[in-house]
């Protein structure tokens, strides 16, 4: 059966959070996912990284190798739960243009039951699939097997936007944009786990008000005008009456301004926010602050950083949000 799970680094600001709440449910269905079942929602076994780049729990067989070997080509891994019932793990690669993700459930005893495999590079075609490539034999030659791993390379160099690929182990759905490859596949006969919906206790007219006292224009999004061309923006999304299920905070303009423009939206927002998730978010984001780009799973939540920096102009941006996953 083919998998189809959120994630992918995309977007700026209200367009590309819409966007990029679009292709991580691939096909835009925002109906609510069920709660974890028989005890799911509490995360066992779980221990630090040795990168403070969220928890990551304890695995064994095709996860504990696909880990392994992730990590040793530079991906940074996390949990998003770690159970007696199974896991869900995300690993998570920045290299200049290039951003890559390596999405995966597995069972107890490691047997991997459905994965996204993601890479993109706007600037360099050949670097996207070279990066695509590895986390795909990463991930793939112990779970797929090398002649599975075979049938999706000689997929991906026919070139075609968007293919499905059967195989002993499930069945993929590939897509091919060239500069953005993206292989979703879940395990023949194998359910996904259940993930736990998200909410922060604050509602978007909360943190509207509160942005208001702090003189930000509100509309689609809260903003502020920095220096003579940059601003400072908020943007939340949640249902009718609900909690906040997606956050994105980002600042840009002129080097010198977003330096203090961007910790200034991200006090505001996380200052207007509630929840018993904010304080372990917002000190990742604190951690994480030296202008580079990264993501993990972090409380149950999807963090993602990013930015970039040239002589005249400056961005930066963070987004929090829920992960989906649909088979």
């Amino acid at each position: 059966m083919p998998l189809v799970i959120g994630g992918g680094v995309v977007g700026i600001v209200l367009i590309g959070l819409l966007i990029f709440l679009g292709v991580r449910a691939l096909g835009g269905d925002d109906k609510p996912e069920a709660g974890p079942t028989n005890g799911q929602s509490q995360p066992t076994g779980n221990q630090s990284n040795g990168e403070d780049d969220g928890s990551l729990g304890e695995s064994t067989g095709q996860a504990k190798t696909a880990t392994e070997k992730l990590q040793g080509i530079g991906f940074r891994c996390s949990d998003l739960f770690n159970t007696e019932q199974g896991a869900h793990r995300g690993c998570f690669k920045y290299d200049g243009a290039t951003e890559a993700e390596a999405v995966f459930q597995f069972q107890k005893d490691g047997t991997i039951l459905g994965v996204l495999l993601r890479s993109q590079n706007e600037d360099n075609v050949n670097n996207a699939g070279v990066t695509f490539d590895a986390e795909l034999q990463a991930i793939g030659n112990d779970t797929f097997g090398g002649g599975e791993v075979k049938k999706i390379q000689d997929a991906v160099k026919t070139g075609q936007k968007s293919q499905k690929v059967g195989s002993s182990w499930g069945e993929f759905e590939l897509r091919n944009d060239g500069d953005d490859l993206q292989l979703s596949g879940g395990k023949s006969g194998a359910d996904s786990l259940d993930l736990p919906r998200k909410a922060f206790d604050t509602t978007e007219p909360q943190l509207v008000a509160a942005l208001k006292t702090k003189k930000y224009v509100c509309t689609s999004s809260c903003s502020k005008q920095v220096g003579k061309y940059g601003s400072q923006r908020v943007y939340s999304y949640a249902g009718k009456g609900e909690g906040i299920r997606s956050l994105e905070v980002s600042a840009s303009g002129d080097p010198a301004d977003v330096k203090t423009a961007f910790p200034a939206a991200v006090n505001d927002a996380f200052g207007a926010l509630k929840g018993e998730d904010v304080a372990a978010v917002k000190e990742y984001v604190d951690k994480h602050s030296d202008g580079k780009s990264y993501a993990a799973y972090v409380a149950g939540w999807r963090v993602e950083i990013t930015g970039n920096s040239e002589d005249d102009y400056a961005s930066q941006r963070i987004s929090v949000s829920y992960e989906t996953f649909y088979v």
